[in-house]
């Protein structure tokens, strides 16, 4: 019987195989602090930090939902430890009191959960955490303990496992014994061990002076523990760690005890009074409307069914598969999710009605070879029928195909030959256009939400379930009708049906194609890189007067604020602040700074993009495939990843040379680039119907110019490079919101002179301050701003009571319907353009959008169609009261493209 996406009803005695879940409360709720944007309900109680550890906690009960449960917390005041060192934790500051007050609601919300509190005055939670830990695995119990603290790690075993949310509530990473070993060098026995080596600031820990990471995890992995290194200390090359250890022996011992979890402390629940019941619903809706969090009860389940699993079945022989294919032939609309588990496609599930069938791979002969692909007793010939059938079934474009990531299934697909053509009814998508603002838009997610229905999961506990497959496949054909009236309802059903859905193929074939990158010239550019990063730290460890890890925030702060005496800007958990912001801070108070930043970005930009595209390249013949993502961006925006290549600076001289090396494949081959000019500037003026903002661009006239001449009040022949520049500035901070500080660094000016640019700015373009009024008031009203052509996106944070979410939401208000417009624009246009290059059978293919631009690769008999083409499709692609420009420029790469006139060309 599958689980429950929310609750598991169990009874009676702890049995093998059942899951204790427990939870380090504390340490998710101080994470959340710190981790998002101050919070507070309409009446000012301060609710950030129960926030993310509400989504944190809902996530983990939907996606691991347990037999038994606990959140454990600390108790106020001294434990055992400072009995033995009296300056445990003394180095930390005093909680916030913003902070201190919400682990009290955090209580609430966990007990709403139904969760047990479990806390013990004189220990702390990982002590809570540890003995309830051994007492589960005595019983026979899995354990997942939840919490980002290390310490923890010491506490894995065979049936102990640690999930840590790394990067955000949303993001998770599952520690077991291989994982702490391929990530810290050590076994979790020995977690211990390295702290006591390592030392802890946040503990007030010293550690061995000279022992970081890697020397502890040597010493661990030579003498196995820190009583064998105290043992071997005389073996030990340097002098330093050698002389600490044989003079300060005791104190290494102790901080190892202080580090070590104590896991028989006298707690007196029992396992069984930790069984986890569910969700209670009322109590935790009364709690999350208290708190004002209105979008997670959208979220709780309501009354849930699970769909019968009668009509699902796993094809045995490739007889049924080709009999199965047969029935579907004659279909005019199928089920379809394919399952593909760490990496290797397992297969495909078929659905009529409510019938489904899956199809194993094993059952289907390899594309062009016996064995190549899967290993199958049955005959090859029987498999060859069988692969013939899916192939057929799946291609023909009288058979609609629905099913949820309709593109992902097709590519999983691809990546074993088979094709998948006449995209129908994809669930996901349909999710995002209505809901563009969620953060997941699964089939089971949406089943749940949207029919009240519990789909199982289609890998449990590590397994592929073929038949859990069956019911996605089947869902996605019952979801249809229900998400088509509410797409009806919202009038969103046009932008659905031929924009997003056509879009699909559009990008799978994009995916398909990659872009050719020139493998040499990125070494090369590694080299530069490689070289320029040394010289950089050769400046770092002369200011810092001597080495140290760069690359390390320990390391970094203990130079910065020790050596170097700059102010602490702000604290993590694990000492001071490195961050970006940071040093932004202290750019004016130390030269380091400068090289530092510098340093920091080269780093990135090396391995991010030159090492990783070279190394991508390598390994599919000398193209880079990216995933374009259609559901992630609120504003309708696609999304690149795997390698993101949208985020290539543009304008920085190591970025352009980036872009040098993404190339056309062939001597007979350009790379061709159409570009919206101003796109978003030009919906502004469309939108705001100012007359000033129209006419210039019916004029054709430089618009930052003529900005210029309107915010310094001078003729357009009195305009200097440097007005301009400012005047573009002042144009781009209207559209995104920008106040007058973050203008004021951007132009170089004081707070006062860009206040009085953007009074300026709105004093001439009266239409511009009326939209941006009205759209903000319209937003307000009725929750949602939309594009021209419908699309909307919620704008939540306007209601909020921070006053830092209120203005995110003003600026998400007057951008979203810029943006998204421009998405919009540019997406039908990539629809209408693939199409004619198919009507046309032109070899070009349409390889990359970024943003605004369009790139193709173009055979160079082709390009002066392709230019034309291009610019008319785009520049119709929308009926704007100005003119859309789109600017088309050829050359052999990325970089070194020159503007054409498609009449030239």
């Amino acid at each position: 019987m599958p689980r429950s996406r929310w609750r598991q009803a169990s009874k009676g005695r702890p049995v093998v195989g059942g899951r204790l879940v427990l939870i380090d409360g504390n340490n998710l709720v101080h994470r959340a602090y710190h981790a998002l944007p101050e919070l507070t309900t309409s009446g000012g109680l301060p609710v950030g930090a129960v926030y993310g550890f509400a989504l944190t906690v809902l996530k983990l009960l939907q996606e691991h939902p347990p037999d038994y449960a606990a959140v454990a917390f600390d108790v106020p005041g001294k434990t055992f430890r400072h009995d033995q060192l009296p300056q445990y934790k003394a180095n930390r500051p005093p909680t916030p009191p913003d902070l201190a007050q919400q682990f009290g609601i955090a209580r609430e919300f966990a007990d709403a959960c139904g969760l047990r509190g479990v806390e013990l005055a004189g220990y702390e939670a990982d002590d809570v955490i540890g003995t309830l830990t051994a007492e589960a695995v005595k019983a026979g119990l899995e354990v997942l303990i939840v919490s980002i603290d290390r310490d923890c790690l010491q506490l894995i075993g065979d049936h102990v496992k640690v999930l840590s949310p790394s990067r955000g509530p949303l993001d998770e990473v599952i520690f077991d014994r291989d994982e702490v070993k391929r990530k810290y060098g050590y076994d979790p026995s020995q977690v211990a061990d390295a702290k006591s080596l390592v030392g802890d600031p946040s503990d007030n820990i010293p550690g061995v002076p000279g022992v970081g990471a890697k020397t502890a995890a040597a010493l661990l992995e030579q003498y196995g523990s820190v009583e064998g290194v105290l043992q071997h200390h005389e073996e030990i090359k340097k002098k330093d760690i050698r002389e600490y250890l044989e003079a300060r022996a005791e104190d290494v011992l102790l901080a190892k005890q202080l580090a070590t979890i104590d896991t028989s402390v006298p707690v007196e629940v029992k396992l069984e009074g930790l069984r986890w019941p569910g969700l209670n619903l009322d109590h935790l809706r009364a709690v999350l409307l208290q708190l004002e969090f209105n979008t997670l009860l959208d979220r709780l389940p309501r009354s849930e069914t699970t769909p019968s699993m009668e009509g699902h079945q796993v094809l045995s022989s490739p007889e049924e598969v080709v009999a199965w294919c047969q029935t579907l032939a004659g279909q005019r609309e199928i089920g379809v999710c394919s399952l593909t588990h760490k990496g290797v496609w397992q297969g495909v599930a078929l659905a009529r009605g409510d019938r489904a069938r899956f199809v194993p791979a094993e059952l289907l002969a390899a594309p062009e070879s016996e064995g190549g692909l899967f290993r199958s007793a049955t005959p090859s010939e029987d498999r060859a029928k069988a692969r013939e059938a899916v192939e057929r079934l799946l291609r023909d474009p009288r058979v609609i195909k629905s099913g949820g990531g309709l593109k992902r299934q097709a590519a999983e697909l691809l990546a074993v030959g088979i094709g998948l053509v006449g995209f129908g009814f994809d669930p996901e998508l349909a999710s995002y256009v209505l809901e563009p603002h969620r953060y997941s838009h699964t089939v089971q997610t949406i089943a749940s939400e949207r029919l009240q229905v519990r789909l199982p999961s289609v890998v449990a506990d590590g397994q592929p379930q073929p038949e859990a497959t069956c019911a996605w496949a089947d869902m996605a054909l019952g979801l249809e009708g229900p998400m088509r009236q509410a797409l009806r309802d919202a009038e969103l059903e046009k932008l659905f049906d031929e924009v997003e859905v056509p879009l699909t193929g559009v990008l799978l074939d994009m995916e398909r194609a990659g872009v050719a990158v020139d493998i040499p010239q990125l070494r090369g550019l590694s080299t530069q890189m490689s070289e320029r990063l040394g010289q950089l730290e050769r400046e770092i460890h002369g200011l810092a007067a001597g080495p140290f890890n760069i690359e390390s925030p320990k390391q970094l702060a203990e130079v910065l604020f020790v050596r170097l005496g700059l102010p602490v800007q702000k604290r993590t958990k694990t000492g001071p602040s490195t961050d970006a912001e940071v040093l932004e801070k202290l750019r004016e108070q130390h030269p380091i700074i400068d090289f530092i930043s510098e340093y920091r970005s080269f780093a990135k930009l090396k391995s991010t993009y030159v090492d990783s595209l070279a190394d991508l390249a390598e390994r599919s013949g000398g193209r880079v495939h990216t995933t374009f993502e259609q559901t992630v961006a609120a504003t309708g925006r696609l999304s690149s990843r795997d390698p993101n290549l949208q985020n290539i600076p543009i304008r920085t001289e190591w970025g352009a040379k980036i872009r040098a090396c993404f190339i056309a494949s062939a001597p007979d081959l350009r790379l061709l680039s159409a570009d919206y000019s101003q796109i978003e500037l030009r919906l502004l003026a469309h939108f705001s119907r100012d007359p000033h903002l129209r006419e210039a661009f019916q004029a054709g006239e430089d618009i930052h110019r003529h900005t210029a001449e309107e915010i310094f009040d001078v003729p357009a022949e009195a305009v200097t490079p440097e007005m301009r520049r400012q005047a573009k500035t002042v144009n781009f901070a209207v559209i995104y919101g920008m106040g007058p500080v973050s203008l004021a660094h951007e132009i170089g000016v004081t707070r006062q002179q860009a206040a009085e640019f953007i009074e300026r700015y709105f004093a001439k373009l009266t239409g511009v301050r009326r939209y941006l009024t009205e759209t903000l008031e319209q937003a307000r009203a009725q929750g949602y701003v939309t594009t021209l052509m419908g699309r909307r996106r919620a704008v939540p944070e306007l209601q909020s009571a921070s006053a830092r979410e209120r203005s995110y939401g003003e600026r998400a208000a007057a951008n979203s319907p810029l943006q998204g417009t421009a998405a919009d624009i540019i997406k039908v246009a990539m629809v209408q353009l693939h199409r004619l290059l198919g009507e046309r059978r032109l070899r070009c293919r349409m390889l990359l959008q970024v943003h605004d631009e369009l790139l193709f690769e173009v055979p160079v008999e082709e390009l002066g169609e392709m230019a034309v083409l291009a610019k008319e499709v785009m520049e119709g692609a929308c009926r704007l009261n100005v003119p859309l420009v789109v600017d088309v420029s050829v050359g052999e790469n990325w970089r070194d493209l020159s503007p054409v006139s498609p009449s030239t060309v």
